[in-house]
Parts: structure tokens; sequence; C-alpha cells
């Protein structure tokens, strides 16, 4: 039987298969599965939106760059009520506006409804999913905190496995409108066990981190903040312009669109592999090593991508780019309780997730408006490419700040030795 911890030494418990964090972390990809899946299934729904309403592409992209700023904004309201209540509150608001978001687009006439539905109703539901799940999961472990965060955020690349394929073949049978109440439905069925069995870790058994923890403000003021920030922030733009721009480029060049969605969802069943393995060797090497690997693997992705004239390549480009992000992705929302403690994790992670929402927001706008000027989507991925490079050289500055430098080996085991 499932039990919650009531020691101090919870964390001794983490490979008991009986260990509730285990249950939590289920719930936690459920939800990146779902909320997520939705997220990159815009991708997908993009092409048949602009042919329709006769949108140019960065007006329709310009949707996704706006929920990319609003939800991170309200990412740190989301991180500050989860670290005093608890995740069941959040959650609860995240699923009730995610699948009514879904549905409510299925009567959209209008850019200004397009824009309400999608970048601000759809974006209260994403801050109120990720953050409150990333930070539970992160506090429910410490040995192998890694491997659960990239188990937990496995849930993001299996949801653009499901949804992507899952989308693209629900708007060839039934149309866009049809497919989007479909998926909206699917989302409020399946958020019901995830916020009856999402739970906070007993406040008794964080004592000890929580005491020695950075508050928000104190956080701020580290050089690891800003490093940490400005990469998610360089690397948001690299994933979130290819995501929503692949399948309308796949289809570009001449790949039916239920293959461009099959392409988009290989992205993400490859970037499941990354996050798990990933998490499971960042708690073995350290955290840093394996964000700057799975950085450079991306790099030489997008540098395959743009000479890529063939269907195949685009095949090898989706794999060999879905494990690297998915790397990265598994293990960015651990630093923050490695480097700066349980005292504020959902704060800390919601306020580094604005710097990234930034990124979002400019990467699929830009490259969009990159397309509308030049009729190519050659250039976006240079932007990429340079992006993902001032990523790589930010993540070269992380450091331990100073007070959870000791005991080094403390440091060693919650992956963040050098």
């Amino acid at each position: 039987m499932t039990v919650l911890p009531e020691s101090r030494n919870v964390f001794y418990d983490e490979s008991m298969v009986s260990y509730y964090g285990w249950v939590v972390v289920g719930m936690g990809f459920l939800a990146n599965l779902v909320a997520f899946g939705l997220v990159y299934s815009f991708g997908v729904f993009f092409k048949p939106l602009a042919s329709e309403f006769g949108w140019s592409r960065s007006v329709t992209a310009g949707a996704f760059g706006f929920y990319g700023i609003f939800h991170t904004l309200l990412a740190l309201f989301a991180g500050r009520v989860c670290d005093r209540f608890g995740p069941t509150l959040v959650l609860t608001i995240a699923g009730f506006c995610l699948g009514l978001s879904m549905i409510l687009m299925t009567y959209i006439t209008t850019l200004w409804e397009f824009y309400l539905y999608f970048g601000a109703l759809f974006s209260i539901g994403i801050a109120a999913e990720f953050i409150p799940v990333m930070s539970t999961v992160s506090q429910w472990f410490k040995v192998k905190r890694g491997f659960a965060v990239g188990l937990t955020a496995a849930g993001l690349g299996a949801g653009s496995l499901v949804f992507s394929p899952l989308s693209a073949w629900l708007i060839s049978s039934f149309g866009w409108r049809k497919a989007y109440t479909i998926i909206g439905i699917l989302s409020w069925v399946v958020f019901v066990p995830i916020v009856k069995f999402m739970k906070q870790i007993p406040r008794e058994s964080t004592g000890c981190e929580e005491s020695g923890g950075f508050s928000l403000s104190e956080a701020l003021g580290t050089r690891a903040f800003w490093a940490f920030g400005i990469s998610w922030f360089f690397i948001a733009i690299t994933l979130w312009a290819m995501m929503i721009h692949i399948v309308p480029l796949a289809t570009d060049r001449g790949m039916h669109m239920l293959t461009a969605g099959i392409l988009a969802g290989i992205i993400g069943a490859t970037s499941i592999i990354g996050r798990i393995s990933a998490g499971f060797f960042s708690d073995k090497v350290g955290r840093k090593r394996v964000l700057i690997i799975e950085f450079t693997i991306q790099l030489i992705a997008l540098i395959w991508l743009l000479f890529s004239t063939n269907i195949w390549m685009l095949f090898f480009f989706a794999v060999l780019f879905g494990i690297s992000s998915g790397g990265w992705a598994g293990v960015i929302a651990a630093f923050p309780a490695d480097y700066f403690g349980f005292k504020a994790t959902g704060s800390i992670l919601g306020f580094a997730e604005i710097l990234a929402g930034v990124g979002v927001a400019i990467g699929p706008y830009v490259g969009g408006h990159i397309f509308d000027l030049t009729h190519s989507y050659n250039y976006m991925v240079i932007m990429c490419i340079m992006a993902t490079i001032a990523a790589i050289i930010s993540a070269s500055l992380l450091r331990p700040p100073f007070k959870l430098r000791l005991p080094s080996k403390v440091g060693e085991r919650n992956g963040i030795s050098l």
C-alpha cells in the first residue's frame, strides 16, 4: 500500500515502490501529458486556422506569443499559491481552464476571440499546471530528484506523441472545430485523478532543506539564478520556434499534413527518452554537465535541419532534436530545488519561467515574421542556432550559490557538482 511519509527521514524511502512520491510523479507525468499535448498541438492547428481566416503566419503565431508571455507572468503567482496552499487548488483551476479554452476555440470567428481563448484562458491553465507540478515533484525527492523530475517532464514529450498525431487525425476526419471540442472534453476527464492524488510533501519532512534554502529575493541576488534563467530564455526561443513551425515547415517542403503530424509526434516520442535518461544521468554526473551536452546536441540537430532537403533527413532531425530538447527539459526544472532549497521552490521556478516565457513568445512570433518576409524558414533556423549558442554560453556560467556549496557531498548527491 502507498502511504504518505510521516518521518523526517522521508528521502531514505525514495527507492521503495510504495513511496508516495512515485504516485506524485505519475500524476505529474499525466498532467504534463495533457497540458503540453495541447500546447504542442497548436502547431497542427496552425495552418488550418490561418487558412480559414486568412491570417498571416506571424499574426497566427502571435496568439502563441501572447500565451508565452501571459502564462509565465501568471506562473510566479501560481508558484506562490502552491508554496503556501499546496498543488490541489491550482491544479483544479488548471484542468478547468485547459478544457474550457479548447472547447471555446470551437466557436471562434474573430482574431480577438482566438487571442482571448488561447492566449489568455489557456495561459491560466498552463500557468496553474507546470510550476505546481514540477516544484511539488522536486520537493518529494532528494537523491533521485533528477530521475523523478525527468520522468515527470517526460509527460511533455508523451503529450506531443499523443496529441500531435491525434489532433492531425481529428482535423482530417472531423475538421478543426470538432477536434478542439474532443480534446477539450478529454482534458477534463483526465484531470480528475490528477487533482485527487497530487499531494504536497508533509512540511515536517522538509524542515532541514527549507530552513537552509533561499527566499525568492535572495535567489534573485545570485549569479546562479540569472545564468539559469537566461539560458532557459535562449533555449526556449529555439524550442518553441521549432515546435510551432515544424509542421508548417514540413508541409511547405512537400510533406502530407498527417505525416507532418507524425513528425511532430516523433519529436515528442524521442524526447521521452531524452528526459528520462538525462534525469537519471544528471543524478550521477551533475545537472550542469548534462544540460550543456543536451544543448550542444540540439545545436547539431539545427545545423542538420538547415541542410535537410529530403523527408528522411527531416525525420532524422526529429529524432535528434527530440532527444536533445527532451534531455535539457528533463533536468532544467530540478535546478531551483538543487541550488536554492525548498524555502521558495515554486516562486523561484515561477520567476525563472517568466524569462523562459519571453523566449516562448519571441521564438514563434519572430519565426513567423521571418517567414512572412522571406517566404522561407531557413532564416528562422539560423535564429535558433544563434539562440542555442547563447544558451550554451549562459549555462557554462552556472555555479551553485555559496549558501548551498557546503557540505560538498550533499551537493554532489543532488547533482550540482561541477
